[in-house]
């Protein structure tokens, strides 16, 4: 809180403050978390420094020390123009010691509150610095008090976004906490059939023009990925070699050119190959045989995915450039309120406007086709669940087939079964009938019997008749009431369960 205190003291304390726009209780909370998570211990600001007589440029890296230096040796000696680029940590080759906090911007606490003092920074664009990620606008502002009537200030955001190899294996992008959420915009989109990722980032800005004495100070801060040094460089390679030409006029306004440019280039060369990509999505759903249908519905999930992230990074894309275009439009405007020589600079904005239109036109076309190819996978999609639908169908039809068929032999074997089961009990009854009459006589037959005279006369059959009659009607009678008991239990046996 203590530290946040200071923040507030700071900028109530500074020329540029303006209580009817700027709340200094939230300024000085971003600007804490801006000390926090984006500024280094040590400063290594690159400067660049045009001699206002000779126009010859000085370029430097200063530390804290040395920015104090610089700053109070252009109090006394007023620069033509005075650079100061601020970017993160630079790895220009393999070999580079890497710090700790290489995300971070290279200016202290200390250097950046004396540069923000010494410059007169806007309190407006030190918020929006701080919360460089969120959507932000753009200011110029001209101040004509008696002593300094032709001084202005002006700064604004540019929107970048580049292509560079991929820095991460295949397998990591899955893994990665950006590389598994490129669905968000903000983070990197990976091409994997051109094997590079298209990266975004900010460039802030901050021009201040002392039109008496001529001297101009610019103010950079970079948010690119120092990884790529070459192209987080090339700006203010390109300034300093414009310097060098005497065919630069001594305006601040070709700083401009040199940013919109370089940035337009960039986002060409990111589109085209977002633009590759697509045919090379579009080029495979057209083949007939494109994967195993095992792995089908992985495969389209993945694209699936894969296509949704691209069109979410194109709309922003689209976004950005719009940007860029009211960017553009603005500096026009800017023209004609200094009144700027209007074929010195308004042909240079015109055809940067014409190529920033042509560039969005692109986007949109890419909008439009990503879309298609959307169609064309859903397409690819509902062919395939169809086919799978049918395979059912058939399958189902081939089961219901069998079914029938299983239930016709069934039904054969029942009634083979209720033929049997005739047989057996007519073979049952026949026994029933003829198993008493024999049982006697064959104990009438007996040696024990036969012997005896009585009964071995052919009159005494009688006997057999009297045993064998009721014997043949008492077993039907049992069986006929056995049977009839036996029925009626089934039926309390499957109520019963």
């Amino acid at each position: 809180m203590a530290n946040e205190s200071a923040w507030r003291r700071f900028i109530r304390a500074q020329s540029t403050y303006e209580a009817q726009i700027e709340y200094h209780h939230a300024v000085g909370e971003a600007l804490q978390d801006f000390e926090t998570s984006l500024l280094a211990q040590e400063s290594s600001i690159w400067s660049i420094r045009a001699d206002r007589n000779t126009r010859q440029s000085q370029e430097d890296r200063l530390d804290d020390n040395g920015l104090s230096a610089l700053l109070a040796k252009n109090i006394d000696e007023s620069p033509l123009f005075q650079f100061f680029f601020i970017n993160r940590f630079l790895k220009k080759t393999n070999e580079s010691i890497v710090p700790e906090d290489d995300y971070k911007l290279r200016i202290s606490k200390q250097a950046f509150q004396l540069l923000v003092s010494h410059c007169q920074l806007s309190i407006t664009f030190m918020f929006a610095l701080s919360r460089f990620y969120l959507p932000n606008g753009r200011a110029f502002r001209c101040y004509g008090d008696t002593n300094n009537p032709q001084r202005w200030r002006q700064w604004y955001f540019l929107p970048v976004r580049v292509q560079v190899p991929c820095s991460d294996k295949q397998k990591s992008h899955a893994t990665s906490t950006t590389g598994s959420n490129q669905m968000n915009p903000f983070h990197y989109l990976h091409l994997p059939d051109m094997e590079v990722d298209v990266r975004g980032s900010q460039i802030a800005i901050h021009i201040s023009h002392d039109a008496q004495t001529e001297a101009t100070t610019i103010i950079c801060f970079n948010f690119m990925d120092g990884r790529w040094a070459k192209i987080v460089e090339e700006p203010q390679d390109r300034i300093a070699e414009a310097l060098k030409d005497p065919r630069t006029p001594p305006d601040p306004m070709f700083v401009h050119f040199v940013w919109l440019t370089s940035i337009v280039r960039w986002y060409n060369h990111a589109l085209h190959s977002v633009n590759e990509q697509l045919i090379a999505y579009e080029g495979m759903l057209q083949e007939e045989k494109m994967i195993d249908d095992s792995s089908v519905n992985t495969f389209y999930n993945v694209w699936s995915k894969a296509l949704h992230a691209m069109a979410a990074h194109i709309q922003r894309y689209g976004t950005e450039l719009d940007s860029l275009e009211d960017t553009s439009a603005e500096l026009n405007t800017w023209f004609d309120t200094l009144q700027r020589p209007k074929s010195a600079f308004r042909s240079t904005i015109e055809q940067i406007r014409s190529q920033l239109k042509a560039t969005n036109a692109f986007v949109k076309e890419q909008e439009k086709k990503t879309q298609n190819i959307l169609a064309l996978l859903f397409n690819r999609m509902q062919i395939t669940n169809d086919r799978r639908m049918e395979a059912v169908l058939r399958a189902t039809q081939q089961e219901a087939a069998y079914s029938r068929q299983i239930a016709e032999r069934s039904q054969e074997l029942a009634e083979e079964m209720k033929k049997d089961s005739v047989s057996m009990k007519t073979i049952a009854i026949m026994t029933l009938f003829f198993l008493p009459a024999t049982s006697f006589a064959a104990v009438l037959a007996m040696p024990f019997f036969s012997s005896d005279d009585y009964l071995s006369k052919d009159t005494t059959i009688w006997v057999w008749i009297v045993l064998t009659v009721p014997t043949t009607a008492i077993a039907y009678t049992f069986y006929h009431f056995w049977r009839k008991h036996e029925v009626g239990r089934g039926p309390q046996k499957r109520s019963g369960s």
